[in-house]
């Protein structure tokens, strides 16, 4: 339950990034709800981030927690254990948060029943005269703006879209193939009013802290995709309830490279597929919903949709994202293979 008077911690991970991160502590001093700490788990790489983190100390309760190895995601389990605040607030070294922001993300929880997450939009912008300019109107990291598809892409979709039993009426959702999906009636909506949402982006969440007493990200990843719907589902399977506040904003800076915790491009569009395909198996034998069969037609009916954009229109990038899937399979397996072996040996110790 959600204290009366509900105190903040805003969790930063960063990794080379002094300049930027100047900007978002700046948004951070300019808030209109005060009651809020910030914590900055930094993975050091001799850019001056720590300087620029002392001297916001001047304005800011800052806490500066060092990350010595691992990930983003390690940097985000350190920062879920050091947090303190009623609500966690969860904010990239590259978003510049509106001055409301964090005002938006407490009133979410005191306006609507039993929340336990929130995820705000997240807005593309660039950098003009030292100030953050969106990039087009109704343009949005988290809300799609849907291209018309081809009829076979739309049968195609309607299969293997299946969202899990419950998240029907979800903005994002994971689907029955274990795929982080967006659903295009409720994005119609989502730009004017909250609405129901396996979080969002790890740019701009936050998350009840009793909600999350306890749990910790499994190390298996680098860029952490999809790691924010993978505490999205714990949230909702303790059934609270989880919404995307359109108000709630952050801008996202345009600069070249995401929080990846210095990851090679080439590799980095690798990754990024590899990761967003695993979901299926880090929730395998934990989500009864899930289902191998329309895991097996994601797989099939996709490829076949990349192989025709590759061969007809000379989409190359396809190839990587082919390259993913196939690899996402084969890794996924191995985990599963692993785990019964697992089984095995301490059934037999049993015995």
């Amino acid at each position: 339950m959600l204290a009366i008077n509900p105190d903040v911690s805003v969790l930063i991970p960063t990794f080379r990034r002094a300049r930027l991160l100047s900007y978002v502590l700046d948004g951070l001093r300019r808030q209109t709800f005060r009651d809020f700490d910030v914590l900055v788990v930094l993975k050091p790489s001799g850019d001056g981030s720590e300087e620029v983190v002392k001297k916001y100390g001047k304005w800011l309760s800052v806490d500066l927690v060092s990350q010595r190895r691992g990930y983003v995601v390690d940097a985000l389990n350190l920062g879920l254990e050091r947090a303190k605040g009623d609500i966690i607030a969860f904010l990239d070294d590259d978003a510049i948060p509106y001055t409301d922001w964090v005002e938006r993300h407490v009133k979410s929880y005191e306006e609507y029943e039993n929340v336990g997450g929130v995820a705000g939009n997240v807005l593309p912008a660039k950098l003009c005269g030292g100030k953050p300019v969106k990039v087009g109107d109704h343009v949005s990291h988290i809300i799609p703006s849907f291209r018309s598809s081809t009829f076979l892409e739309s049968v195609f979709r309607s299969v293997w879209n299946v969202p899990l039993d419950g998240m029907e009426n979800y903005l994002v959702y994971i689907s029955k193939a274990g795929i982080v999906t967006y659903n295009p009636k409720v994005s119609e909506v989502a730009w004017r009013k909250p609405v129901k949402s396996l979080l969002g982006m790890g740019a701009n969440m936050s998350v009840l802290r009793e909600a999350v007493e306890g749990f910790r990200f499994p190390s298996q990843w680098m860029l952490g995709l999809a790691s924010e719907q993978f505490l999205g589902w714990h949230l909702w399977k303790k059934r609270y309830n989880l919404i995307f506040n359109p108000k709630a904003s952050v801008y996202h800076i345009l600069h070249g490279e995401s929080l990846t915790r210095n990851v090679k491009s080439a590799e980095k569009d690798f990754l990024r597929w590899v990761e967003n395909y695993l979901l299926f198996y880090r929730l395998y034998g934990l989500e009864p919903n899930l289902s191998r069969m329309h895991r097996i037609i994601w797989f099939i009916l996709s490829s076949i949709v990349d192989l025709k954009k590759l061969c007809k229109d000379r989409e190359f990038q396809q190839i990587v994202r082919l390259r993913g899937r196939l690899y996402s399979e084969l890794v996924g397996q191995k985990w599963l293979m692993s785990k019964k072996c697992l089984q095995s040996n301490y059934n037999i110790k049993e015995v």
